[in-house]
């Protein structure tokens, strides 16, 4: 082909039309429809590549991506790409690449064609497509569509756990060979009476119930609705079939029958059941509006058997009080079928008040008689009058005969609100004794209980005769003080009571004293937090305030005692906020090599950016990191960020060997730590000999310590190492190396600090590191600030350490441009 006749051909196409060199892709041609679309002149053009029009393509990828039309692998490309105008817009475009040959050269013909229209309509399917397929499948009504031969078309989700069979299990079977082809008893199902088949063979729609087959052989009630489905010229291709599990409703039908059943022997067998356990029965007829009474029922009611009673002289019998409640319960039997059961006052012919208990039923009229209600008429006085003691008596505490908690509560919650109505001011005073587990400790808790006894009876006995005491529970007791009583008045009660309290207890020739402190809070202090759990709270804080403090004595609230609470509050929003925002941060101080300032390892320690771009340490955060859902929460944050750090740095720090990680007890606790810690390593394929986890000996004490070492153990298996931090400082330190996996060791900075001054102290850092040393565990020695403490470690057997002297923790930036080794610690 001549070039002059390609380039007419070129100018003349209907799409865009280019044509370049296949050694160096310049444009030779590019038709009068390309350049108008892109923006460009021909001399533009001449300036430009391919890939210069497509964003999608850098020059290299743009290469690869011809390489076979080069190398005759294929005889065409066709592909979609991005084209970018002159102006910057970019539309979508269909590529057809050929390599032709042209006056014996070859050279790239593309064909370009704009589907920007084409790509709407295609987005437009797709989210169209989801959304019918989200309904489809998050709709809990089965549906399915099958064609002509009942052959699955289609089944949602719900359809599958239905039938329990997937589309693809189903394949070409018939839906009724499958799912209907037999009933329950083992007969054959022919299709012709199936009311499905029929909707699709006449085009009706059917409605109805049927039972329908498991894969394990058994048999399930469904409801369904079938209609035809029809193609666009109206021809019948196939049905649509709603299903829905009835099992449940055919057991409840089923259920109510034999109910009904039971009812109507009941009946029968009332006469003699009411003899045996003194129940009367009862019965009206609806249609007569005729009441009937058994003769038990008589008795009850004082009135001699036979006696004409219609339903109003009934009703009337009952309290005025309790009548209401009987109006209620005999419209819902009439109206709503609705059973009765009911406990109200009656008062008898004879004026004697009793307590009934009354139920009833509404009773279906059948070939035998007309509807009904019947029931059970019982005299429950004794047993009301017994109960009505034992809620009085659950009101006290069995052992002190005090007022329990929930009767306390109810009692201030009465005080109360009697207080925001009259202004008259009350106090919750709260005591504990002090020494009490002591005496159950030692002479056991019948003991304890007796002097439990002695004291409650000494409170009831000092207190005022408009005061409420209770016992709280355990040692703990509260005291309501009289109504508009001073503080003062209340502070002297209060140490009335603790003096009261301290008197000596004798019992089986032993003689054991407590004491108790006393915590005070006032209702005129609430202010808005108008609530008895406030006052309480408010009351106990200054209770354990002052055992904290100054046990035996009388404490009243005040807003200081909140402050601790206030901290751990604030330090909790500032962390749960920099969590959710993403302002945890990992800072990093080095362990380097005592000999050479070498970087051996990197410790990460928490950093948080306030909102106000403010680095903080963990410290500034502390009473929020003791709390076990934040501190793993923490952890995992921590660990996330050591993966994304650790290739950064090891780009240019190539002798590092691992990162250490601070662990909290909450995390060794927590049942799913070791599966979240690896699971975040094997995510960023995190080789976990590249991690250390640093714990405190104070760690392996907590709850069974045979979990903890096997849960250590598991993680040394898995290829982390585990190294014992504050080295020293703990308990029992020569039976934890022995007892549980320890690789490292970290030397407390309490040790390095007085190494040089305190000849004690460098024996006893000498002898730990000779003792770590001979059980192959590394040690790393914490807080070196001085090059004296330095060479003291070196000279001790001490080789690796970290601290000021050497740097801070920096950022991953820092860390990943700072310079170690050869004696040079400054940080470039």
């Amino acid at each position: 082909m001549t070039a002059a006749r390609l380039g007419q051909i070129v100018e003349k196409g209907a799409s865009e039309v280019y044509v370049f060199a296949p050694d160096d892709f310049r444009f030779l041609l590019v038709n009068k429809g390309a350049r108008t679309n892109l923006g460009y002149t021909t001399e533009e053009l001449a300036k430009l590549r391919p890939w210069d029009l497509k964003p999608e393509f850098p020059e290299p990828r743009f290469r690869q991506h011809v390489r076979p039309l080069i190398d005759r692998e294929v005889s065409n490309l066709e592909f979609e790409t991005v084209h970018r105008r002159k102006d910057g817009t970019e539309y979508p475009v269909s590529v057809r690449l050929q390599l032709l040959e042209s006056q014996d050269e070859p050279v790239f013909y593309a064909s370009i064609r704009d589907i920007s229209e084409a790509c709407a309509v295609r987005r437009e399917l797709a989210r169209t497509s989801a959304q019918l397929d989200a309904i489809l499948n998050n709709t809990v009504m089965a549906i399915f569509m099958i064609d002509l031969q009942q052959r699955c078309l289609f089944m949602n989700k719900a359809a599958e756990e239905l039938i329990g069979y997937t589309r693809e299990e189903i394949g070409d079977q018939s839906f009724h060979d499958l799912l209907h082809h037999t009933r329950p008893d083992g007969t054959p199902y022919p299709a012709e009476e199936c009311a499905i088949n029929h909707a699709l063979e006449q085009g009706d729609q059917a409605q109805g119930e049927e039972v329908f087959i498991r894969p394990d052989g058994s048999f399930y009630n469904v409801s369904f609705t079938a209609s035809s489905m029809t193609d666009l010229e109206g021809a019948k291709i196939g049905t649509i079939i709603e299903l829905r599990n009835i099992d449940e409703e055919v057991a409840a039908r089923e259920a109510l029958q034999e109910s009904h059943l039971a009812l109507r022997k009941a009946n029968r067998l009332f006469r003699q059941a009411e003899k045996l356990a003194g129940v009367g029965s009862w019965e009206f007829d609806i249609e007569a509006n005729l009441l009937s009474w058994s003769d038990e029922t008589y008795a009850i009611a004082g009135l001699e058997p036979g006696e004409p009673v219609t339903l109003e002289a009934a009703i009337a019998m009952y309290d005025p009080a309790d009548q209401p409640t009987i109006q209620t319960a005999l419209g819902s039997l009439l109206e709503d079928r609705i059973a009765a059961n009911i406990e109200a006052d009656f008062i008898a012919a004879d004026g004697q008040r009793k307590r009934v208990h009354v139920v009833g039923e509404y009773l279906s009229g059948d070939n035998e008689g007309s509807p009904k209600l019947v029931g059970i008429f019982r005299d429950i006085t004794e047993a009301y009058q017994a109960r009505l003691a034992l809620e009085r008596a659950a009101d006290f505490d069995c052992l002190t005969d005090l007022y329990n908690r929930n009767a306390f509560d109810r009692i201030l919650r009465r005080r109360l609100e009697r207080f925001r109505e009259t202004g008259r001011d009350s106090c919750v005073l709260m005591f504990d004794l002090d020494g009490f587990k002591h005496i159950n400790d030692t002479f056991g808790h019948v003991a304890g209980d007796v002097v439990l006894k002695e004291i409650s009876d000494r409170i009831l006995q000092a207190i005022p005769s408009d005061s409420v005491a209770a016992r709280w529970g355990g040692d703990e007791f509260a005291v309501i003080a009289p109504e508009g009583m001073s503080r003062d008045g209340v502070h002297a009660l209060a140490e009335s009571l603790t003096d009261t309290v301290q008197r000596q207890v004798d019992f089986s020739g032993n003689v054991v004293g407590v004491s108790a402190t006393c915590g005070i809070a006032r209702m005129d202090e609430l202010g808005s937090a108008n609530d008895v759990s406030e006052l309480m709270r408010r009351a106990d804080l200054a209770l354990y305030y002052g055992k904290a403090r100054e046990p035996g004595r009388v404490h009243f609230y005040k807003t200081a005692l909140e402050i601790p609470n206030d901290n751990r509050r604030n330090a909790m929003a500032i962390v749960r906020a920099a969590l959710a925002d993403g302002r945890i941060e990992a800072a990093y101080q080095p362990i380097v090599n005592l000999a050479d300032n070498s970087l051996v390892a990197l410790e990460a320690l928490m950093r948080l950016r306030t909102e106000e771009r403010r680095l903080i340490t963990a410290s500034q955060v502390l009473p929020a990191l003791l709390d076990p859902v934040v501190s793993r929460e923490i952890n995992e944050r921590m660990a996330e960020l050591i993966c994304d750090d650790f290739s950064e740095i090891t780009s240019s720090q190539k002798d590092l060997r691992y990162v250490s990680i601070n662990v909290t007890e909450a995390d060794l606790l927590s049942r799913d730590f070791s599966d979240r810690l690896i699971s975040v390593l094997e995510k960023a394929e995190m080789n976990p000999r590249c991690i250390t986890l640093e714990i405190t000996e104070t760690m392996l004490l907590v709850g069974d310590s045979v979990f903890i070492r096997d849960l250590l153990t598991d993680l040394r298996r898995t290829g982390l190492r585990i190294a014992l931090d504050d080295f020293g400082t703990g308990y029992s330190s020569l039976s934890h190396l022995r007892d549980f996996p320890i690789d490292r060791v970290k030397i407390d900075s309490s040790f390095v600090a007085k190494i040089c001054s305190d000849d004690q102290t460098r024996l006893i850092v000498q002898a730990m590191v000779v003792m770590a040393r001979n059980l192959g565990i590394e040690v790393i020695a914490e807080g070196i600030e001085t090059e004296e403490q330095r060479k003291m470690l070196i000279e001790l057997g001490c080789f690796f350490g970290q601290g000021f002297l050497f740097s801070p923790a920096l950022g991953v930036d820092e860390i990943a441009n700072a310079r170690f080794g050869d004696g040079d610690r400054e940080i470039a």
